[in-house]
């Protein structure tokens, strides 16, 4: 699975001056020969984040995502790491994250766990988390069967992208010592379907109301910025239509 191809991408770079420029990247598997540049961009990227938005990965982790307990692939301009994304795969690191995120641990060890994915600033705005997650899953999907992840509620640039990604809200909680946090997961072959014709939209701001829809077996599929704030849509998540869901010869439009 562990392939070092560099494959080529062109993306807009940032300067301070105001000066934006196309510029040529590559994309690539890390391996620990890479744990420098790991470290380096880890602490440029979470330098002044609290851990109401971001929990630094240490080096010690990073040297396990690097090594043979992770997956991970960087972004690179000019010889210097500008992205990472890395995700737990060894059984007893992703079974101890699973269940601080408040779900059960997987005995089929068929599920992985993104520890974080980061942008150097001067790059941002190049969907680049987009276009990374779905490197790591190329690379993870014949082994794993589900990727699960975290982010801050307040951490709405992040937040949009997951959900970009087809990631659906399977809890709302305290984690990392007392912050809230989202608890997503992707399903690459998932047997059931998300109906969203039944749909609830519920305010960011109101967490009782989106947890109780999660425990009457919903899921949440979509962020929208509305004129009072943002909000989370929620559907039924089965294999056969709800009693609720709304019937349509045509396909129905996600809100």
């Amino acid at each position: 699975m562990k392939d070092s191809v560099k494959k080529p991408i062109y993306i807009y770079r940032y300067t301070h001056n105001g000066r934006t420029q196309v510029i040529p990247c590559t994309v690539s598997l890390m391996s620990l020969s890479d744990l420098d540049e790991a470290v380096r961009l880890h602490k440029k990227v979470s330098l002044g984040l609290g851990p109401e938005i971001f929990v630094a990965t240490t080096d010690e982790e990073l040297e396990m995502l690097l090594g043979d307990k992770g997956v991970s692939v960087g972004v690179w301009h000019e010889g210097r790491l500008i992205s990472m994304r890395a995700v737990q795969t060894d059984a007893g690191w992703v079974n101890e994250s699973l269940v601080k995120m408040g779900l059960p641990p997987d005995p089929e060890m068929k599920t992985a766990v993104t520890d974080h994915c980061i942008v150097d600033k001067e790059y941002r705005g190049n969907n680049i988390q987009f276009l990374t997650n779905y490197e790591v899953e190329s690379l993870v999907a014949e082994r794993f069967s589900t990727i699960a992840t975290t982010v801050a509620p307040m951490n709405i640039f992040s937040f949009k992208n997951i959900l970009l990604c087809n990631f659906h809200i399977v809890g709302l909680d305290l984690q990392y010592g007392g912050y809230l946090r989202y608890t997503m997961l992707k399903r690459f072959r998932a047997e059931e379907s998300i109906w969203t014709n039944a749909h609830l939209a519920i305010p960011i701001r109101d967490i009782k109301k989106q947890q109780q829809a999660m425990k009457e077996g919903m899921v949440g599929f979509k962020l929208k910025r509305m004129p009072t704030g943002f909000t989370v849509f929620y559907a039924p998540m089965s294999e056969k239509p709800p009693a609720g869901a709304r019937s349509s010869r045509k396909p129905p439009k996600s809100p």
